[in-house]
């Protein structure tokens, strides 16, 4: 099983990187350990669902990807204005908020796609 143990450690890597980024910004073990855990799971989820289904041209769909890209837009609309400058929340914290908002958009379509894929087979 090469594929699984490359796609652990890269993901192990991704997480660890930025976790431990984070700590360094805002000094929060907690807050910098989850937010790198979710990366590394999203992460580990879309290297999964590439692997194991990879895209091709009929999945490229109006139909599919005007859900995706909405589902995209909302995320990174929470991350990047509704964790806006009128927080008071230092430059730091907001900025790991963004991380940790755009991570968990990236877990939910992995995860969700995986299911869709799964519910199709």
């Amino acid at each position: 099983m090469p594929g699984v143990s490359v796609r652990f450690s890269v993901s192990a890597g991704v997480a660890a990187l930025i976790g431990s980024g984070l700590y360094w910004l805002v000094d929060d073990i907690v807050f910098a350990s989850v937010t790198g855990l979710v990366w590394g799971c999203g992460l580990a989820l879309s290297i999964h669902q590439y692997r194991t289904a990879p895209s091709t041209p009929a999945d490229t769909t109006w139909e599919r990807n005007r859900w995706v890209g909405l589902g995209i837009g909302v995320v990174n609309l929470a991350a990047l204005i509704g964790v806006s400058p009128s927080l008071p929340i230092s430059s730091e914290t907001r900025l790991g908020l963004g991380v940790l908002v755009i991570g968990t958009g990236l877990v939910g379509f992995a995860a969700a796609s995986l299911a869709q894929g799964e519910r199709h087979e």
